[in-house]
């Protein structure tokens, strides 16, 4: 899979953005622990998301042969998926996931997401510091749960969030196929780029037939640019050209 720049300096790797002058990668909505919560809803699934997120991340590494490390691996919300408590898969299989970050980049940073009410105990196991958010130079890093009101969130003139976990579908006859997707657009006069989850057991959220709660989301997102991922990630034109076929 070959890097796609987004923006100039930005650029999506599979799942992840990269952050060129930086050396920094982001990631977003992990939701490590997925399975022991649908278990807990009575809903039972072989427990195969960490090796398969691992493996992902893996991949990506592989598009960075010439690296030793990157600067910093931003996680941008979300690492875990219970809200109320931390489960045992979660302690056990965040922690993996961490020491697996901190092979690969000088420091990890964990941009405090919706679900990571009680992220902070693991993290402390490894050193980390939990955040709210993350001013990059011209770049802010925020979940997208809530708009900011920092200095840094006012002054960047470009955000890049998650949360929504946006994806799109394509129809084929009777056929439809969802694919995760980035979309990019604006948020006043800030670019704005929204992140796919990196979740490996669900998809995400279709920006052709679902709304979103996401503060940063409503909003016309007809203008916005749809990048599909599959093999590789894909320019598929506007939001509203797609939601015409």
């Amino acid at each position: 899979m070959k890097l796609v720049e987004i923006i100039p300096g930005i650029e999506i790797a599979d799942l992840a953005l990269y952050l060129k002058k930086e050396n920094i990668l982001v990631i977003g909505d992990v939701h490590l622990g997925y399975e022991d919560a649908m278990r807990k809803q009575g809903v039972f699934m072989p427990r195969f998301q960490f090796q398969d997120t691992v493996a992902r991340l893996g991949r990506i590494f592989s598009m960075f042969p010439e690296k030793a490390k990157f600067e910093a691996l931003v996680v941008n919300g979300d690492l875990k998926h219970d809200l109320g408590s931390i489960s045992d898969q979660e302690w056990r299989d965040i922690l993996k996931f961490l020491d697996v970050l901190l092979q690969h980049s000088n420091q990890v940073i964990l941009v405090k997401g919706n679900h990571d009410i009680k992220l902070a105990p693991i993290a402390r196991k490894r050193g980390i510091v939990l955040v709210e958010s993350i001013a990059i130079n011209d770049k802010f890093v925020c979940h997208g749960h809530v708009v900011p009101d920092s200095s840094g969130f006012k002054g960047a003139k470009i955000v890049i969030v998650g949360n929504e976990h946006p994806a799109v579908s394509f129809r084929d006859g009777a056929r439809s196929e969802l694919y995760k997707c980035f979309i990019l657009g604006r948020w006043g006069k800030k670019k704005m780029v929204v992140m796919p989850s990196f979740n490996q057991i669900t998809i995400g959220t279709d920006i052709l037939k679902e709304r979103f709660i996401s503060p940063f989301m409503q909003q016309d997102l007809g203008s916005f640019d749809v990048f599909a991922v599959g093999d590789a990630a894909y320019h598929f034109g506007k939001v509203r050209g797609l939601a015409r076929q």
